[in-house]
Formats: structure tokens, C-alpha cells, sequence
């Protein structure tokens, strides 16, 4: 049996529903609501048993033809001129709904001055002809004016991907993360991303890469409390006893003199290589969240574009089995609440967790 649902009776007029009482002519399939057939008495296509044809649902309406659309929608952002219907812009993926701001194609309204002023000729300003999209290449002109850091939207960035699809997943700071993907392309080489250097495992979480984000931000977790537990348990007791016997009097002054630091370097060099490595522990430790800080500020921005790349397959994929939650705006962009409750948890765990040691 046909699905008729959405498809209007031809008596009464209104579509049918899930569960409606529907019956349909013998002999030409037309439904009707059983009330307004029995409300008729027979079907009303007496032409189609005539002709001998079958009833066929309405066709459906006909998406409207996009690209012969006046472009009379500013982009609030970026300044592109979008069709009339569109209600995201093409080249940013912004939202085109309400009022657009001031851009390049729209000049601001400058009155030119009448007359001469101590001999100077009047001035006429020309209004700035409009932006087409793309970095201008103007002297001192930032990356960050253009939301696509120089790239157009159409320019593909990886097989089924374009960078008008990045760009719709990243939102935030577009413009720099589509300029340094548009130099990783055409070189093959890489950034440092000093964002991603200073906060790490936060930052991935941040950009919603939340499977590495996880595993770096739980390793420097664990280094900075293997560095405390190191520190106030293992190095200090170590290093007081080897004041204690290098003569340095602890309760007055934990500097000594020169000679007594001396003294103290000679009686380290003597100490058996554990405990030399236990003195170095916290050290160690904290050598190891640098090199981990070192490693996502290099290989930070290859992670996000491989991580864009495959999320905006993913979704196209997923679009095609008609999945609403399955889109750029909905996968794309960053997690402020993560940052704020990574914020807070580092807050806690740089101020607190001391006083508990």
C-alpha cells in the first residue's frame, strides 16, 4: 500500500495523516478519507475510469532555481552578496538573517565639502568598488578580514571536501585556520599553532577533537601531579637531608653560601644514581609536559585539518540518510562550555590540591 501521508483528499482538501481512515477507488486508486467518500458516493475522477488511467499523486514543488536569484543578501560578516532565499552565505556559512552590517559593498554615505579651504580643492571621496571574495593582496591588509584567509570557497582542500566546507566547521577564526590550511596545501608544510602550544590538550577539546584531546590533556594531568607528589615527597626530603649534611642551616636560610652550595653539588655527585634520578623526578616531569606542549603546537594544525576533513565526510555521509542532527553547524565550530570546565578543573587543581599534599 502507498504511503499517503502529506498528500490532500480530493474531497475536503486536507492532507492525510498517520493513522487516518483512508479508502481508495477500485478502480483508479484515488484515496479519500472514508468519511468523504461515503459523503460522495463514488470517486470523483470519472474521466480517469473513462480513459481507463490510474490516479498519480501530485508532483512536488519544484526547489526554486537558486543561481538565477537576484544577490541582494549581505553577508553580516564577511560581505558577500548571496542569492535572495539563501539563509546561510555560501563563501563563511553565516547566518544571513537579520540586519547586515556595514561593508565593502555597501560604502559608507560621505558628503563630499563644498568650496575651497585655504586654497585646498574640494575633496570627493569614490566609493570603494565591492569585494569579490579572496585575500586583495594589499599591503598591511590582515588574513583575518577575509573569512577565507585567501582561499575560495569552491577551491577544494581534500578529495570531497572544500574549503568552503572547512569553513563552515571551524566558524571560529575561519580566516586563520583556512589560510594556514590554504599554505599546507600548496606547500606540504606545516605551522606552529602557539594556541595549541600554551593550552594543549584544552585547545583540542576546545575544537571538539575530543579522542586526542582526552589523551593529551589525561597525560599532562597525570605529569603535573606526578610533579607535585614528586616534589613535596621524594626531591624535597632528598635535598634537605643533603643541606643538612653539606653543614646549611635549614631553619635560618635554605641559600647557604658558596661554599656550602659547592659542597652540596660534591655530596650530589656522590649520591648513588637513583637517588641522583629521585632528586630529578619532578624535573623530569615537568620536561615531559613540555615536550608534549612542544609536539601539539607543531603537529596541531595538520590534527585539526585532518579532524575537519574527516568530519565534514562524515557528515555528508551521514546527510544523505537523511540525518537532521548530522550537519556542519551541528559538528562544526568549538566547545565553550569544555573550556570554561577545563578552566575551572585546572583552577582547582593548581590551587588546591597543594594545600592537600
Amino acid at each position: 500500500m502507498l504511503d499517503y501521508t502529506g498528500i490532500k483528499c480530493p474531497v475536503c482538501g486536507v492532507p492525510f495523516r498517520e493513522g487516518d481512515d483512508i479508502v481508495v477507488c477500485p478502480e483508479c486508486g484515488a484515496p479519500y478519507h472514508r468519511a468523504c467518500y461515503q459523503k460522495e458516493g463514488h470517486c470523483i475522477f470519472p474521466e480517469l475510469h473513462e480513459q481507463g488511467r490510474e490516479w498519480q499523486p501530485p508532483a512536488p514543488p519544484r526547489a526554486p532555481d537558486v543561481s538565477a536569484e537576484i544577490k541582494d543578501r549581505e553577508c553580516p560578516v564577511c560581505g558577500l552578496l548571496n542569492s535572495h532565499s539563501a539563509l546561510f552565505c555560501s563563501r563563511c556559512g553565516s547566518s544571513l538573517l537579520g540586519d547586515p552590517q556595514t561593508h565593502a559593498n555597501t560604502p559608507p554615505q560621505q558628503q563630499p565639502r563644498q568650496g575651497t579651504q585655504n586654497g585646498v580643492p574640494p575633496f570627493n571621496p569614490t566609493p570603494a568598488p565591492p569585494r569579490t571574495g579572496g585575500y586583495s593582496g594589499m599591503p598591511g591588509m590582515p588574513f583575518a578580514a577575509d573569512p577565507m584567509g585567501g582561499a575560495s570557497p569552491a577551491d577544494v582542500l581534500d578529495e570531497g571536501v572544500t574549503f568552503g566546507d572547512a569553513s563552515q566547521l571551524v566558524r571560529q577564526n575561519s580566516g586563520y585556520y583556512m589560510a594556514v590550511f590554504r599554505y599546507m596545501k600548496q606547500t606540504g608544510r606545516n605551522k606552529f599553532n602557539f594556541c595549541a602550544f600554551l593550552f594543549s590538550g584544552a585547545w583540542m577539546l576546545y575544537r571538539k577533537q575530543y579522542k586526542w584531546g582526552a589523551v593529551v590533556l589525561s597525560l599532562m594531568s597525570l605529569l603535573y601531579i606526578g610533579y607535585l607528589f614528586t616534589s613535596i615527597f621524594v626531591s624535597t626530603p632528598l635535598l634537605l637531608d643533603l643541606m643538612t649534611r653539606s653543614g646549611i642551616d635549614i631553619n635560618q636560610s635554605l641559600s647557604g653560601s658558596s661554599e656550602q652550595i659547592l659542597l652540596l653539588s660534591d655530596q650530589l655527585a656522590r649520591e648513588p644514581v637513583l637517588t641522583q634520578l629521585l632528586m630529578f623526578l619532578p624535573l623530569l616531569c615537568l620536561a615531559g609536559m613540555l615536550v608534549i606542549m612542544i609536539v601539539v603546537g607543531m603537529r596541531g594544525n595538520r590534527m585539526y585539518l585532518k579532524h575537519c576533513v574527516q568530519t565534514v565526510r562524515r557528515v555528508k555521509a551521514a546527510q544523505g540518510d537523511g540525518d537532521p542532527d548530522m550537519t556542519l553547524a551541528a559538528k562544526g565550530g568549538v566547545n565553550v562550555a569544555v573550556a570554561v570546565c577545563i578552566g575551572a578543573c585546572y583552577f582547582i587543581l593548581t590551587n588546591f590540591l597543594p594545600l592537600f599534599l
